[in-house]
């Protein structure tokens, strides 16, 4: 679905009209850009309901020279939103790297100030690496979450419509209904039970887009977790004529 798809569905769905009409000026209640705002609000309001997909990117800096301590926030990023670092293709994450909270990234370097561990962290819109494990121009990528940015044109897609608008899934509809009910909160309206219960009916729609997500996110299972690493509770402790392994079963 693109953005005058849905401008269109809004009209002719939720509004008793046609966007025609809304262009034309002779719908007396509601202006084309009352229809492309409530659409905007729908999107930003499904985006930052969960963590999909489409809200993830990477953004690829190089290291400087001369090295800082810290480094501005990606413009594009949500405030805290790195959740994972790569230096030349390493990862700065395991057991004793990765992640740390800033107070206590600020206290291990105070006491350790020559440490060279992968160790990151981040604090408002900055991110701070371990300059010890740094060389200037080395590749750093950074995974977070996007900030929206607001459709403007009828050809841009709605985010669930990744690739194309004859593909989508319900995200779509849901928004669509976020915007109806952005409308009638509005003053033109002021429909305040109509538009909480339009709410709580897109986010159930997004809710069952988002379960079945959820569920495939949980199968897999990080290398170091005890998944891989779990006490054998049943060791074979048998010994045959030929030493034969058990079976599968």
């Amino acid at each position: 679905m693109t953005l005058g798809e849905a401008k269109t569905a809004l009209a002719s769905t939720k509004l008793n009209t046609t966007l025609a009409d809304i262009v034309a000026g002779t719908n007396q209640l509601w202006a084309l850009q009352d229809i492309v705002d409530a659409i905007n609000f729908g999107v930003m309001k499904a985006w930052d309901y969960k963590p999909w997909t489409f809200t993830q990117g990477v953004v690829e800096v190089t290291l400087p020279n001369p090295l800082t301590p810290s480094y501005s926030y990606p413009v594009n990023f949500a405030d805290e939103s790195i959740f994972f670092v790569a230096v030349n293709g390493i990862p700065w994450m395991g057991p004793n790297n990765g992640k740390r909270t800033f107070h206590d990234y600020q206290k291990w370097f105070s006491d350790y100030p020559t440490d060279t561990s992968l160790i990151w962290s981040e604090y408002g819109r900055k991110y701070y690496l371990n300059a010890n494990a740094c060389t200037i121009g080395q590749t750093v990528d950074l995974y977070g979450k996007l900030r929206y940015t607001k459709l403007a044109s009828d050809s841009d897609l709605l985010p669930f419509s990744p690739a194309s608008d004859a593909q989508e899934d319900s995200g779509n509809q849901a928004i669509i209904k976020l915007a109806y009910s952005y409308l009638l909160a509005s003053e033109k309206k002021k429909d305040i039970a109509g538009s909480a219960a339009m709410s709580k009916e897109a986010y159930a729609d997004l809710d069952v887009v988002w379960e079945p997500m959820a569920e495939r996110r949980a199968q897999p299972q990080s290398q170091n977790k005890p998944f891989f690493n779990g006490i054998n509770l049943f060791p074979d402790r048998r010994s045959g004529r030929y030493n034969t392994p058990p079976g599968n079963f």
